[in-house]
Protein backbone atom coordinates (compact mmCIF):
# COMPACT_ATOMS: atom_id res chain seq x y z
CA UNK A 1 0.00 0.00 0.00
CA UNK A 2 2.69 2.43 1.04
CA UNK A 3 4.45 1.95 -1.94
CA UNK A 4 1.24 2.71 -4.46
CA UNK A 5 0.72 5.94 -2.66
CA UNK A 6 4.65 6.55 -3.38
CA UNK A 7 3.95 6.00 -7.14
CA UNK A 8 0.38 8.09 -6.62
CA UNK A 9 2.25 10.98 -5.31
CA UNK A 10 5.35 10.77 -8.25
CA UNK A 11 2.38 10.93 -11.05
CA UNK A 12 1.23 13.62 -9.40
CA UNK A 13 4.31 15.30 -9.64
CA UNK A 14 4.94 14.60 -12.74
CA UNK A 15 1.50 15.56 -14.00
CA UNK A 16 2.21 19.39 -11.92
CA UNK A 17 5.63 19.72 -13.65
CA UNK A 18 4.28 18.73 -17.54
CA UNK A 19 4.33 22.36 -19.63
CA UNK A 20 1.33 22.80 -21.59
CA UNK A 21 3.36 21.46 -24.60
CA UNK A 22 2.69 17.85 -23.46
CA UNK A 23 -1.37 18.23 -23.13
CA UNK A 24 -3.05 15.63 -25.25
CA UNK A 25 -6.04 16.16 -26.97
CA UNK A 26 -4.88 19.21 -29.64
CA UNK A 27 -5.85 18.80 -32.83
CA UNK A 28 -2.72 19.51 -35.04
CA UNK A 29 -0.19 17.80 -32.77
CA UNK A 30 2.76 17.59 -35.35
CA UNK A 31 2.46 21.57 -35.72
CA UNK A 32 2.09 21.81 -31.83
CA UNK A 33 5.29 19.72 -31.10
CA UNK A 34 6.96 22.30 -33.56
CA UNK A 35 5.63 25.79 -31.29
CA UNK A 36 7.74 27.62 -28.86
CA UNK A 37 6.68 26.46 -25.57
CA UNK A 38 5.84 29.46 -24.21
CA UNK A 39 2.58 30.11 -26.90
CA UNK A 40 1.25 26.53 -26.81
CA UNK A 41 -1.22 26.82 -24.28
CA UNK A 42 -2.69 30.13 -25.65
CA UNK A 43 -2.02 28.04 -29.22
CA UNK A 44 -4.41 25.29 -27.83
CA UNK A 45 -7.23 27.86 -26.53
CA UNK A 46 -7.63 29.80 -29.95
CA UNK A 47 -10.39 29.04 -31.61
CA UNK A 48 -9.00 30.08 -35.16
CA UNK A 49 -5.77 28.80 -36.93
CA UNK A 50 -4.53 30.60 -39.97
CA UNK A 51 -0.83 29.16 -41.38
CA UNK A 52 0.56 31.52 -43.48
CA UNK A 53 3.35 30.16 -45.89
CA UNK A 54 5.87 31.08 -48.32
CA UNK A 55 5.76 28.36 -51.37
CA UNK A 56 8.07 26.13 -51.77
CA UNK A 57 11.21 25.89 -53.37
CA UNK A 58 10.87 26.87 -56.93
CA UNK A 59 12.84 25.03 -60.08
CA UNK A 60 15.27 27.61 -60.10
CA UNK A 61 15.87 31.18 -58.32
CA UNK A 62 15.60 33.28 -61.37
CA UNK A 63 12.30 31.55 -62.35
CA UNK A 64 9.42 34.23 -61.71
CA UNK A 65 6.78 33.18 -64.58
CA UNK A 66 3.47 32.16 -62.55
CA UNK A 67 4.14 28.88 -64.05
CA UNK A 68 7.50 28.70 -62.84
CA UNK A 69 7.53 25.04 -61.19
CA UNK A 70 8.56 23.45 -57.57
CA UNK A 71 11.99 21.69 -57.50
CA UNK A 72 12.26 18.40 -56.56
CA UNK A 73 13.11 19.85 -53.15
CA UNK A 74 10.37 22.00 -53.50
CA UNK A 75 8.01 18.95 -53.66
CA UNK A 76 9.72 17.31 -50.72
CA UNK A 77 8.90 20.20 -48.87
CA UNK A 78 4.95 20.13 -49.71
CA UNK A 79 5.09 16.38 -48.79
CA UNK A 80 6.65 17.25 -45.26
CA UNK A 81 4.34 19.98 -44.93
CA UNK A 82 1.34 18.14 -45.27
CA UNK A 83 2.73 15.47 -42.65
CA UNK A 84 3.46 18.06 -40.57
CA UNK A 85 -0.61 19.41 -40.68
CA UNK A 86 -1.89 16.16 -40.42
CA UNK A 87 -5.48 15.00 -40.85
CA UNK A 88 -8.20 16.14 -41.16
CA UNK A 89 -7.87 18.17 -44.40
CA UNK A 90 -7.93 22.21 -43.62
CA UNK A 91 -11.20 23.63 -43.53
CA UNK A 92 -9.85 25.97 -46.34
CA UNK A 93 -6.90 26.74 -48.68
CA UNK A 94 -5.78 29.98 -49.83
CA UNK A 95 -3.43 30.80 -52.35
CA UNK A 96 -1.87 33.22 -55.33
CA UNK A 97 -2.75 31.91 -58.72
CA UNK A 98 0.95 31.17 -59.56
CA UNK A 99 1.62 27.45 -59.83
CA UNK A 100 4.18 27.07 -57.05
CA UNK A 101 1.65 28.77 -54.62
CA UNK A 102 -1.32 26.75 -55.76
CA UNK A 103 1.03 23.62 -55.26
CA UNK A 104 1.96 24.08 -52.03
CA UNK A 105 -1.18 25.22 -50.79
CA UNK A 106 -2.48 21.43 -51.93
CA UNK A 107 -0.76 20.23 -48.53
CA UNK A 108 -3.63 21.25 -46.64
CA UNK A 109 -5.89 18.69 -48.38
CA UNK A 110 -8.40 20.62 -49.56
CA UNK A 111 -9.51 22.41 -52.85
CA UNK A 112 -7.28 25.83 -53.19
CA UNK A 113 -9.16 28.78 -53.68
CA UNK A 114 -6.81 31.26 -55.71
CA UNK A 115 -6.99 34.44 -55.52
CA UNK A 116 -4.68 37.19 -58.21
CA UNK A 117 -0.71 36.93 -57.70
CA UNK A 118 -1.07 40.65 -58.05
CA UNK A 119 -3.66 43.73 -57.98
CA UNK A 120 -5.49 43.57 -61.44
CA UNK A 121 -3.64 40.44 -62.80
CA UNK A 122 -6.07 38.42 -64.42
CA UNK A 123 -3.27 35.18 -65.27
CA UNK A 124 -2.94 32.32 -63.55
CA UNK A 125 -0.73 28.97 -63.31
CA UNK A 126 -2.35 27.83 -66.84
CA UNK A 127 -2.84 29.42 -69.81
CA UNK A 128 -6.54 29.47 -69.90
CA UNK A 129 -6.86 30.71 -66.05
CA UNK A 130 -8.69 33.72 -65.74
CA UNK A 131 -8.56 34.48 -62.10
CA UNK A 132 -10.75 37.96 -61.16
CA UNK A 133 -10.47 37.40 -57.47
CA UNK A 134 -8.83 39.46 -55.53
CA UNK A 135 -6.50 39.35 -52.55
CA UNK A 136 -8.53 41.97 -50.72
CA UNK A 137 -11.52 39.31 -51.24
CA UNK A 138 -9.24 36.48 -49.47
CA UNK A 139 -8.63 38.81 -46.67
CA UNK A 140 -12.51 39.29 -46.11
CA UNK A 141 -13.52 36.05 -46.55
CA UNK A 142 -10.72 34.49 -44.38
CA UNK A 143 -11.81 37.18 -41.62
CA UNK A 144 -15.68 36.77 -41.63
CA UNK A 145 -14.71 32.80 -41.97
CA UNK A 146 -15.44 30.41 -38.41
CA UNK A 147 -13.21 28.31 -40.28
CA UNK A 148 -11.01 26.81 -37.03
CA UNK A 149 -7.95 25.49 -39.76
CA UNK A 150 -6.95 27.81 -43.12
CA UNK A 151 -3.66 27.29 -44.67
CA UNK A 152 -2.60 29.61 -46.97
CA UNK A 153 0.50 29.91 -49.33
CA UNK A 154 2.06 32.92 -50.98
CA UNK A 155 5.19 35.13 -52.19
CA UNK A 156 7.80 36.29 -49.91
CA UNK A 157 6.24 40.10 -50.01
CA UNK A 158 2.44 39.05 -50.32
CA UNK A 159 3.02 36.61 -47.20
CA UNK A 160 3.91 39.70 -45.14
CA UNK A 161 0.26 41.30 -46.41
CA UNK A 162 -1.02 38.20 -44.68
CA UNK A 163 0.77 38.97 -41.61
CA UNK A 164 0.01 42.84 -41.32
CA UNK A 165 -3.29 42.19 -42.14
CA UNK A 166 -4.45 40.13 -39.17
CA UNK A 167 -1.55 40.72 -36.33
CA UNK A 168 -0.32 44.25 -37.98
CA UNK A 169 3.16 45.39 -38.89
CA UNK A 170 4.64 45.66 -35.70
CA UNK A 171 4.14 41.62 -34.91
CA UNK A 172 5.04 40.87 -39.05
CA UNK A 173 8.38 42.69 -38.31
CA UNK A 174 8.99 40.66 -35.63
CA UNK A 175 8.70 37.28 -37.04
CA UNK A 176 10.61 37.85 -40.24
CA UNK A 177 9.17 40.51 -42.28
CA UNK A 178 11.84 43.42 -43.25
CA UNK A 179 10.48 46.21 -45.80
CA UNK A 180 7.38 43.85 -46.35
CA UNK A 181 9.12 41.14 -47.26
CA UNK A 182 10.41 37.62 -46.11
CA UNK A 183 14.31 37.48 -46.66
CA UNK A 184 14.76 35.33 -50.44
CA UNK A 185 17.03 32.54 -48.17
CA UNK A 186 13.84 32.13 -45.83
CA UNK A 187 11.92 29.26 -46.49
CA UNK A 188 10.42 26.44 -44.95
CA UNK A 189 8.91 28.67 -41.71
CA UNK A 190 4.82 28.63 -41.24
CA UNK A 191 3.64 31.70 -39.30
CA UNK A 192 0.78 30.83 -37.72
CA UNK A 193 -2.01 33.15 -36.74
CA UNK A 194 -3.99 32.29 -34.08
CA UNK A 195 -7.36 34.31 -32.59
CA UNK A 196 -7.39 34.97 -28.65
CA UNK A 197 -10.75 36.85 -27.53
CA UNK A 198 -11.28 38.27 -30.91
CA UNK A 199 -7.65 39.58 -31.22
CA UNK A 200 -5.13 37.91 -33.56
CA UNK A 201 -1.76 36.99 -32.73
CA UNK A 202 1.33 35.11 -34.74
CA UNK A 203 4.29 32.90 -34.00
CA UNK A 204 6.68 31.34 -36.40
CA UNK A 205 7.56 27.52 -36.67
CA UNK A 206 11.49 28.23 -38.18
CA UNK A 207 12.13 25.96 -41.22
CA UNK A 208 9.74 23.41 -40.14
CA UNK A 209 9.11 22.08 -43.68
CA UNK A 210 12.38 23.14 -44.98
CA UNK A 211 14.15 19.71 -46.63
CA UNK A 212 17.80 20.05 -47.26
CA UNK A 213 18.73 19.11 -51.08
CA UNK A 214 20.02 15.71 -50.16
CA UNK A 215 17.11 14.43 -48.90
Amino acid sequence: MKRLFTTLALLSILAACAGPETMTGFDRPGLLERAPADRSADLQRADRHILVVRHARKISSDCNALDCPLSPQGEAMVVRLAELIGTPAVDQAYSSAACRTLRTAEAGGQPVIAHQAGDGLETGCAAQDVITRSRAAAFADAAASDARWTLVAEHSNTSCLWLTQFAGPDASQAVGCSDGRLADQAYGDIFWLYQLEGGWQVTVLPSAFEVDIEE
